[in-house]
Parts: C-alpha cells; sequence; structure tokens
C-alpha cells in the first residue's frame, strides 16, 4: 500500500489507531511533549494573542458573536486554559465568545468532554464524528464557507496528516513512491509499481504544491532522494482559509519551505517515529504505539491560503512570537508580568533556543483589511529555522 494509507492507519485507525489509544501519549508518560505540556503559561500567552484579535473584530462588529475554533484539541486541555484565561482576564470578550473544537474521533470528543467540565457548555463540536483512515477522502473539515468571525488555530496537527513518500530515480529522471509491504513477519519499505499515469500524477501534484524542483536542481539529486508530502494538510489549510468570514488562520508546527526540502541533509526526507520520548530509526514499526511526524511545508500552505484570498501576515519562530506577546502583556499589566517562579520557567522553556523556542515556528494569515490589527510583529525570514528537533518536544 501507498505510504499515507499506512501512516492514516497507523494513526487514526478507529479504536486502534495512535491517537485513539489513550489522552495522554503526548506528555511524561506518553511517547512526546507539547507546548501544551510545558505547563499552563503555553495557554496564557496563546490566550492574550487570541484576545487581542478577537477584540478587534468586537470593536468593528459590536453585535456579532465571536468564534474561537481549535482544530484537533487532543483532551481538551488546551481549551480549557484558554477559555479560563479569558473568564478572568478579558470577560468582556468571554462573554460574546464561542469556542468551536473540530475532532472528528468520538473517543476524542469524550476526552475533550471530561476535562473541559463545566466549560464545556461554552464549547461546539460540529459534524458528524469521521473516519481519517482513508488518505483520499475529502480532509474532514465542517465548517461552511465564510462561516467564521473570529481565529481558527491549530497547535501541531497539520505535522500528523499521513504523507506520500516521493522518491528520486535518478536513472529514469522522474519521481518514483514509496509504499509499505509485508515481508518475513514484519513490515518493509519498497517502491511502488510505476507507469505513466502514475508519474504523470506525482509531477502535478508537485507542480500544485510549488515544489517541482529546476532542472539545475534535478541534475544533482541522488537516487533515492525522498520528499514527504501532505496534499492532506495543504487541503485542509485551504478548506480552512475558505471557511473565515473575517478573522485569522494560524498554526504552530515545525517545518520548512520548498527550497530547504531539497537541501542535502534532507536525503532521507522529514518524517520521524517517536516511541517513550526516543527518536525511532524504523518508522513501520509498532503500528498504533508509536508516533508519525513529518515537517510542514509552509510554503505550499502559504499558496493554498492566499490562492483563498487570505494575506501572510506572520511567519515566525515560536520564541520570538511569545516574547512579543510577553512584551505586550506586560505592557498591559502595568509594565510587570503577574508570573509566578512555575511561570518563568515555562517560559524558559518555551522560548529558549535549545528548548521549544528554535524548533517550531508560527505561521498566521488573515481575512484583507486586517493585516495591521494587533500583530505581534512582521514575518522576518530571518527568524525562521528548518532544524527539527531530534527528541520530540511538540
Amino acid at each position: 500500500m501507498r505510504f499515507d494509507r499506512f501512516m492514516a492507519l497507523a494513526l487514526y485507525c478507529p479504536g486502534s489507531g495512535y491517537y485513539e489509544q489513550k489522552p495522554d501519549n503526548p506528555g511524561p508518560h506518553g511517547d512526546y511533549f507539547t507546548s501544551v505540556h510545558v505547563g499552563p503559561l503555553f495557554a496564557e500567552l496563546l490566550a492574550f494573542q487570541l484576545a487581542d484579535w478577537l477584540a478587534v473584530l468586537a470593536r468593528r462588529q459590536p453585535e456579532a458573536p465571536l468564534r474561537c475554533v481549535e482544530a484537533a484539541a487532543h483532551d481538551g486541555r488546551l481549551a480549557r486554559r484558554i477559555l479560563e484565561w479569558f473568564a478572568q482576564h478579558r470577560p468582556d470578550l468571554s462573554r460574546r465568545l464561542r469556542y468551536v473544537i473540530l475532532e472528528p474521533s468520538e473517543r476524542r470528543r469524550a476526552w475533550q468532554r471530561k476535562t473541559l467540565g463545566p466549560w464545556a457548555e461554552q464549547v461546539d463540536w460540529p459534524g458528524e464524528p469521521a473516519d481519517l483512515s482513508d488518505p483520499d477522502a475529502p480532509t474532514w473539515l465542517p465548517l461552511p464557507q465564510h462561516s467564521i468571525a473570529g481565529v481558527v488555530f491549530s497547535n501541531e496537527l497539520l505535522d500528523a496528516f499521513p504523507v506520500r513518500r516521493l522518491c528520486w530515480d535518478a536513472r529514469a529522471r522522474q519521481w518514483s513512491e514509496w509504499g509499505v509491504a509485508w515481508a518475513q513477519n514484519r513490515f518493509v519499505q519498497v517502491r511502488m509499481p510505476d507507469n505513466p499515469d502514475h508519474t504523470r500524477e506525482r509531477l502535478q501534484l508537485l507542480t500544485a504544491l510549488g515544489l517541482e524542483p529546476p532542472p539545475e536542481v534535478q541534475a544533482i539529486l541522488p537516487d533515492g532522494f525522498t520528499l514527504d508530502i501532505s496534499p492532506g494538510a495543504v487541503d485542509w489549510w485551504r478548506r480552512a482559509a475558505r471557511s473565515l468570514q473575517v478573522g485569522w488562520l494560524m498554526t504552530i508546527d515545525y517545518g520548512l519551505t520548498a527550497e530547504e526540502c531539497f537541501q542535502p541533509h534532507r536525503r532521507a526526507g522529514t518524517l520521524r517515529a517517536y516511541y517513550r520520548h526516543r527518536l525511532v530509526s524504523d518508522p513501520l514499526l509498532r503500528p498504533g504505539e508509536q508516533d508519525l511526524t513529518a515537517h510542514v511545508i509552509f510554503s505550499a500552505l502559504q499558496r493554498a491560503g492566499e490562492a483563498a484570498g487570505l494575506c501572510t501576515v506572520l511567519w515566525q519562530r515560536q520564541e520570538s512570537f511569545l516574547i512579543r506577546i510577553a512584551e505586550r502583556w506586560a505592557a498591559w499589566a502595568g509594565g510587570r508580568l503577574p508570573w509566578d517562579p512555575a511561570r518563568l520557567r515555562q517560559f524558559h522553556t518555551l522560548v529558549h533556543p535549545e528548548h521549544l523556542g528554535r524548533a517550531f515556528q508560527v505561521f498566521v494569515q488573515c481575512t484583507p483589511g486586517l493585516e495591521d490589527a494587533a500583530m505581534p510583529s512582521k514575518p522576518e525570514s530571518s527568524t525562521r529555522t528548518a532544524e527539527a528537533p531530534e527528541s520530540k518536544a511538540r
């Protein structure tokens, strides 16, 4: 089978996929960390930024409801902390806010309701649960076009979309594809059968994503050079962009540009597997028991969002993004941050380049007319990096 089919089954098969297994897969008892699991400060900083954006819409549309849409909330911890922060610090916005969680799994919806407790009354779960184990099925995003006034965001969602693993055939000067087979009582990676239709489809896909390398790059690509691409992640972003009537679309993840995909040290692609906080050499081991992830290609998201009518307003490392928020929070609080020592330690972990600050990037687009509204900074290419965390701290 194609690799994206294997990855979809391993991660999302109802009842047995990796993300269906237990709510504490991320965290100290799981296989990786996220910024959410550092402590409550990440949610509080994010809530401060969300409040800035929503306040802009509240002034422009005094009677309209405000929406904060989180995609893939896992156990609901981030959602609860954001709602608590709004109630404590911005009750004016909290009264107008409806929090929306995009969650296709009935099991994960149950985890979220349990975590949210009384805050669940302020949360909507649109759409019927769906099976994500088929990568060829339409991307699940139950939001009508131009229906959201507010913010749609995700934290480390797009890196978990199934990827196709394209493989350069230097002799034939064309893209082949890695698949998965069963041999000698284990899963192994094999090249998929090729025909002219397959070759043409892969080339069209790369062109659509802005990933077709120029001839001078093709001439020096080594045989077997691998590209990990997720058409589903780009399609999801495009549909999320179209769901906005007015507002912002944001993702926090690790990734790179189209050009960075072809750096020599990317020869084996960006696919990684993590088990008990360790990088695993074989992504085909333990299907359903270890995490699989690949870098987001931000330049493909940029093309998709702009084609849907959005403007790119922010693209920088997490460290810069959170430091700017902290500066504004300090000014808002009268010049001093109201943080205890535990939160100061959390801030260090979130922004330090050797921890989470450099590995993750923040990418934001908005509907026209909001480009200069309450942004921490303008995008600067010098603030980005393509380096991946070898010990996954998602």
